[in-house]
């Protein structure tokens, strides 16, 4: 479970981490949150990897009103470009329908709006039902404009 650090320790945090995952995901989930693997920059650079490597599945709280970290953006997005299914936490709900704007705003370029109307759209279960990943690995950019060979 992906989140800003500002997150940490809040009460939507503390709710999310008690959702049934597994209705999601329709098989057993052991739940990795963020607030439990790093504190810091340097410890998420250290340890993402190794995250990104083992997670079969994302989800992701936004903060300020539907804005979302860079990090927590870069975690999105590459868990997709994998091929691997992310939830927005939407309203106390996950939900695989969003999109990113683009970075700026009044957040000098560290942030993106996370939204349902957004005209990036990003891939969900539905477009790509859950299945094995298997070679080639597909670029970002694809993701992102929803180019992608399954979807």
């Amino acid at each position: 479970m992906m989140s800003p650090m500002a997150l940490y320790g809040t009460p939507a945090l503390e709710a999310a981490r008690e959702f049934p995952f597994h209705t999601l995901t329709g098989c057993p989930v052991k739940v990795l949150v963020a607030e439990d693997l790093y504190r810091n920059t340097k410890q998420w650079f250290a340890l993402w990897p190794e995250v990104r490597r083992q997670a079969a599945f994302g989800v992701f709280l936004d903060h300020l009103g539907g804005w979302v970290a860079r990090g927590t953006w870069a975690e999105a997005a590459e868990l997709m470009a994998l091929g691997r299914p992310v939830w927005w936490w939407h309203g106390g709900e996950p939900t695989d329908r969003f999109g990113f704007g683009p970075a700026g705003g009044d957040w000098r370029g560290r942030y993106r709006r996370v939204g349902l109307g957004y005209g990036r759209p990003c891939l969900s279960a539905r477009a790509m039902p859950l299945q094995a990943l298997s070679g080639g690995h597909r670029t970002l950019r694809g993701v992102l404009r929803a180019d992608h060979p399954r979807g």
